[in-house]
């Protein structure tokens, strides 16, 4: 089974990919102990047991809930609300703000793909609902969690999505996927829209070849909109092309198998100067991780696969000095063991600084989206597979040493209810995860949750 996922490719959202209701518990969290080891403790805990730093009892003078922080207690913030940053336990958790759903309506699979936020506290997410066909999806939210526009995209009448958006300095917003124009033929397809929601321009490139060719991420660094994308073919390969912003002109793309069988696009970040993309290559029939760095003039500069682990890079940040970033995926430390979620900052030498890793139960876990907040505080989105063997939306706060400050799994009730955590973005003081959560009767729906920061 744990080659079998190994081999699971990146690509855009997947029509598999299921969301959540207004309705649901807002979810288990904990805080776990500050240190580099993060593993199966901070997932007992979520499912029942007790957080590692609580203890059975207390002494009878201490009482949650009187702003005094007595031994075994995480935090006292002097009431017992369950969602302001410290529960009934007096457990440090996170602090909820508000939850968005949508449901495309046909009783199908709707999903988050991508999330990110503007000046003004504005929320984009984009993803894909399904109608009559799968369409690529994007609506705005205001600070308060209310919309305020929302649009689908059908090219063809055939499947579409979009996988990641960003905004610029200036307001516009850059949606990407693919859209499919014959059955079986995707293409990579990059939209920019005003705030408001008036379409700009749209770039897009025939594919190569019958397949699911698409962009899986983007990035604004030095003047340019980045895309990295998985380019279908007899060999599959990670493509990073440099577009203006202004009409989504590309000036240059850059492909590469980095030597391997087949080269799968994730992420992609700017940080000094160089580009760089994550994904996974592939190696005998299994994924492993890959980053792959270019120069900002798109001449390749170094590629690493991480030979000693099979999984895959989903997203990638900058972080720190000048080359650093940020990672995050999913990594099998034991052949046949399943699947973390895994976090690695690493410089821009590409020798990992630290490595974080969350399993939560068993199976497979894996982290989807990572973003870098103020005082280097990282927030990771993911899924991560629960007692009854579902997948649940995973979402933990880190510092930029890596200690953990909290996680949020949401527990969907029921079993066979499938839901995952697919992006993470930092506002103001704020943070946003989003992703999908099953309903029953209404297949998925998209989710996202904004949390405080703090």
């Amino acid at each position: 089974m744990a080659r079998v996922l190994a081999r699971m490719t990146l690509g855009t959202c997947l029509s598999a990919l299921v969301a959540c209701n207004e309705s649901s518990p807002p979810g288990y969290t904990l805080a776990a102990e500050t240190g580099s080891d993060a593993t199966s403790s901070s997932g007992a805990a979520q499912d029942g047991l007790v957080p590692p730093y609580v203890t059975e009892s207390t002494t009878a003078a201490a009482v949650c809930g009187d702003g005094v922080i007595d031994a075994g207690e995480g935090c006292d913030d002097g009431n017992l609300d369950a969602e302001d940053g410290c529960d009934a336990s007096c457990t440090p958790i996170a602090a909820v703000d508000w939850t968005y759903t949508h449901n495309g309506g046909a009783g199908q699979d709707d999903v988050a793909c991508g999330v990110a936020i503007d000046g003004e506290g504005r929320v984009f997410v984009v993803g894909a609902e399904v109608v009559q066909s799968r369409d690529a999806w994007i609506v705005a939210l205001a600070p308060d969690g209310h919309e305020l526009w929302r649009k689908t995209i059908d090219s063809a009448g055939l499947d579409d999505a979009f996988a990641d958006v960003t905004v610029d300095a200036a307001g516009r917003v850059f949606a990407a996927g693919h859209e499919e124009l014959a059955a079986g033929v995707r293409s990579p397809v990059i939209r920019a829209f005003t705030g408001e929601g008036a379409d700009l321009w749209k770039f897009s490139e025939a594919a190569p070849a019958a397949g699911a060719s698409g962009i899986d991420g983007l990035a604004l660094a030095d003047g340019a909109l980045y895309s990295t994308a998985s380019e279908a073919g007899d060999q599959v390969r990670l493509a990073i092309r440099r577009h203006d912003p202004a009409s989504g002109e590309a000036a240059w793309k850059t492909t590469t198998a980095a030597s391997a069988s087949h080269a799968y696009a994730g992420g992609i970040a700017e940080s000094g100067a160089q580009v760089i993309a994550a994904g996974a290559a592939e190696l005998a029939g299994v994924l492993h991780p890959l980053l792959v760095r270019v120069e900002h003039d798109g001449s390749l500069a170094t590629t690493q696969i991480d030979e000693a682990h099979a999984g895959a890079w989903s997203d990638v940040t900058p972080i720190g000095s000048e080359g650093e970033v940020l990672v995050t995926g999913r990594i099998e430390p034991v052949p046949g063991a399943g699947f973390d979620v895994a976090v690695r900052r690493i410089s821009g030498r590409d020798e990992p600084r630290w490595a974080q890793t969350f399993d939560h139960v068993a199976g497979f876990d894996a982290g989807r989206g990572v973003a870098v907040g103020a005082n280097e505080a990282v927030f990771v989105a993911g899924a991560v597979t629960s007692v009854s063997g579902d997948l649940e939306i995973f979402g933990a706060l880190l510092s930029g040493l890596g200690e953990l400050r909290w996680t949020h799994v949401n527990a969907n009730r029921g079993v066979g209810l499938e839901d995952h955590g697919a992006a993470a973005a930092f506002g103001p003081g704020f943070v946003v995860l989003a992703g999908d959560e099953q309903v029953p009767g209404q297949g998925a729906n998209v989710w996202v949750r904004r949390f405080r920061a703090e």
